[in-house]
């Protein structure tokens, strides 16, 4: 009798959430069952890479789709894979020291949030933030692929989520609400921007602030703050 098929939702350090196949090896010797969670390989369309399985469950066609997915999970994360990801780390910083000498010969003002490379060095994430708006990269893109083997993807960001991303200090002298417990801004709240606002309701982003934000939602607005 084959094992139960198990499909797992894995959130991925660039917070995408995947669903994934989980080998059927993992299954039968007992090392993954309903309701596992944790760090563990899988492969995605990239190859290799590192993700943590917040649910596992039994397929169910009505929950995750007529069609199996085809990503995988292979293994758990072994204390060795450790060791991968701390070079992988210094190979990133390497590579994103290139990247933002090469940007900045065409996008002067680029500035790089993260840069993290894939399990399997297949694949360099980028999150970058930059005033001109959708800078033309594919030189750069080029350029890397020659230098490294890897292909390249990035993200642009917002004022509001390079914030989040490095840290800061609020106007109240706090640290900001982005990057300590409000995750996600109830943007739907936020006044119009082609309106002139007060600048002391603007955080340190240059955006309305998230604390007056929460106090919408407080107020009466309908909707979760968290939403």
């Amino acid at each position: 009798m084959s094992p139960a098929l198990l499909i797992s939702k894995v959130l991925m350090p660039e917070r995408g959430v995947f669903a994934v196949r989980v080998d059927e090896s993992l299954v039968s010797s007992g090392v993954i069952s309903e309701g596992t969670t944790g760090r563990f390989i899988v492969v995605l369309d990239y190859g290799e890479d590192v993700g943590t399985a917040i649910e596992t469950a039994l397929y169910d066609p009505a929950v995750h789709g007529e069609r199996i997915p085809g990503f995988r999970m292979v293994r758990p994360l072994v204390p060795a894979d450790e060791n991968t990801i701390a070079e992988n780390e210094t190979l990133a910083n390497d590579m994103r020291d290139f990247f933002l000498a090469t940007a900045r010969a065409t996008v002067p003002d680029i500035r790089i949030s993260s840069a993290r490379l894939s399990f399997g060095r297949k694949k360099l994430f980028i999150r970058y933030a930059s005033e001109q708006s959708r800078p033309n990269l594919s030189a750069v893109h080029d350029a890397m692929r020659r230098r490294f083997g890897v292909d390249v993807s990035i993200w642009m960001i917002g004022p509001r989520d390079e914030i989040a991303e490095n840290g800061g200090l609020g106007p109240c002298g706090r640290v900001c609400c982005c990057c300590s417990w409000q995750k996600r801004y109830p943007s739907h709240l936020a006044p119009d921007r082609r309106n002139a606002l007060p600048s002391l309701m603007n955080g340190t982003c240059g955006r309305f602030k998230c604390c007056l934000a929460f106090e919408r939602c407080n107020e009466g607005a309908g909707v979760p703050c968290s939403s």
